[in-house]
């Protein structure tokens, strides 16, 4: 499997980055960020603007939608006029394979990574990640931020059990996993292919047997495995399944609003992931990363985060939508973090291969 191979070609990146280290410029980007770490207020903000329009530009990855990065990348731009933002969006795989590869071949054109959950702990063994310390920490909760500097989660993701009010009624639809394990299932529920906030929920939750003898029913119980949650999510308003094991909150209430006969159920824990934003160790522009780092954490950033329907960690921030309310509706969140996901991500890859990947 691809996803493996470059896994296993990350580990000889160290050796390669002690090579190049030799050509660096006498400044590193983490040099220039300690430094920036030292200074407070306006003297820090006017450095930070002048060194990031001498960059001119800042380049992020992420795996955020395009509308949320076309908003974002526009309220910045108006802010800091001068300092263009280059976008590259894809998948968490897609951009993991893309980073490596570039690093491979000792390129390095991303600043700012704003990646999913369990591709951070593989780039940071192959000390491609960098460490900044944002200001705008501070904000954020322990749960949501390491200890070194190395991340903070500017928005967080929660899977949810979804199904169709057309063909559903609210007595019939499913309140916890184990109930898609019911004959009256069979053949009428889907999953993704990469289910990894509920996969690795189980895997924390429930341990290896148990999460292996649940998926093993669900493919006996003919689960429809598909890729890609939004497609799912329309599959699921057009009536093609009754119910979806796994699907994300803000996406079937996104489309809910717009008149799709859809309704979530938030499962006993329910799973989260933090989205982890970090900067690479070899950033081409370390002021513009920093500048960039700072907004998306900022109140305005994660205003525009909220808006398009994202969970933000940063105290104060109102939610698009009033069924997501963590709190109101007393849920039992599951967050998985970075460290969950390097001590789980073997076996979730192992176990997604077998069961639903050959599928």
């Amino acid at each position: 499997m691809r996803l493996r191979s470059e896994y296993l070609s990350l580990a000889f990146l160290s050796v390669f980055l002690t090579f190049c280290a030799l050509s660096l410029p006498a400044e590193e980007p983490e040099e220039v960020w300690r430094k920036l770490g030292e200074l407070s207020g306006k003297d820090r903000q006017q450095l930070l603007l002048s060194k990031a329009k001498t960059e001119g530009e800042v380049v992020l990855y992420s795996n955020n939608t395009i509308q949320t990065l076309a908003a974002l990348r526009e309220d910045f731009m108006m802010r800091y006029p001068g300092v263009t933002v280059q976008l590259w969006r894809a998948s968490g795989e897609r951009m993991f394979n893309r980073i490596s590869a570039e690093a491979r071949a000792g390129r390095f054109s991303v600043d700012v990574i704003g990646g999913a959950n369990e591709f951070l702990p593989p780039l940071m063994k192959a000390h491609l990640v960098g460490r900044y310390r944002s200001p705008e920490r501070r904000y954020y909760p322990d749960t949501h931020k390491d200890q070194e500097g190395y991340w903070t989660s500017y928005n967080y993701i929660v899977a949810v059990i979804a199904y169709n009010t057309s063909l559903v009624s609210q007595a019939e639809a499913p309140r916890k996993y184990e109930d898609f394990l019911d004959l009256q299932w069979k053949g009428n529920f889907t999953i993704d292919t990469d289910p990894d906030r509920a996969l690795m929920g189980w895997l924390k939750t429930w341990g290896v047997e148990r999460t292996e003898k649940f998926l093993q029913g669900l493919i006996k119980n003919e689960a429809a495995v598909r890729r890609g949650h939004t497609l799912m999510t329309q599959l699921l308003c057009a009536g093609e399944f009754k119910a979806a094991v796994e699907l994300y909150a803000f996406r079937v209430l996104e489309l809910k609003y717009k008149g799709c006969p859809v309704e979530m159920v938030f499962p006993d824990p329910t799973p989260g992931a933090v989205g982890p934003l970090f900067v690479a160790k070899r950033s081409r522009h370390p002021y513009g990363a920093a500048l960039l780092v700072d907004y998306l954490l900022s109140e305005a950033g994660q205003e525009i985060l909220a808006e398009k329907g994202f969970y933000s960690a940063r105290p104060g921030i109102k939610l698009k939508y009033p069924e997501m309310d963590i709190e109101r509706n007393r849920v039992n969140l599951l967050l998985l973090t970075p460290e969950d996901a390097e001590k789980l991500g073997k076996t979730y890859l192992e176990l997604r291969e077998r069961y639903l990947l050959r599928r």
